[in-house]
């Protein structure tokens, strides 16, 4: 089984790809893995040829959950997935979610990339106010495959 999961940074899509995992034991990916290497000295963005090549390789297997707010590239694995998880839960608990992140990262000092909440919030109201639309527009074409997830936590 092919699965693609989509939504807004803070909607739990990485919770929920590992509640699938814990089920069905496909290989796991998150999108942000294949856009940075994370290193001591800082980040690094790979290159679009760079995270092309990886994503072919993963799509390529029978079985995959490859989870991510990205859609604009690796627009592949909408077309390959057997079904696509549109996590798109209300503003305030996307908001709570973040927050909720960034704070436990503040008391526990976890990964770096979570520690800039304003940025977070910025890229939540993206999603709201344009990426959103994008993304519907996107998933038209598959819409029998779609699933709309927008209550309560996953």
């Amino acid at each position: 089984m092919k699965i693609r999961i989509i939504g807004p940074v803070g909607s739990g899509k990485t919770t929920f790809a590992h509640k699938i995992a814990r089920i069905k034991p496909y290989p796991m990916t998150s999108l942000d893995d294949l856009n940075w290497v994370r290193q001591a000295t800082g980040d690094r963005h790979r290159t679009p040829s760079e995270r092309h090549a990886l994503l072919q390789v993963i799509i390529q297997q029978n079985d995959w959950i490859i989870e991510g707010a990205q859609f604009r590239e690796g627009q592949d694995c909408f077309a390959l997935a057997d079904v696509i998880y549109v996590l798109d839960l209300p503003y305030y608990k996307n908001v709570y979610y973040i927050l909720k992140r960034w704070f436990n990262n503040r008391l526990h000092g976890g990964p770096k990339q979570y520690r800039n909440l304003w940025l977070f919030l910025k890229w939540q109201n993206k999603w709201r106010t344009n990426n959103r639309d994008d993304v519907y527009r996107l998933l038209k074409p598959y819409h029998k495959k779609v699933i709309i997830i927008r209550k309560n936590k996953v």
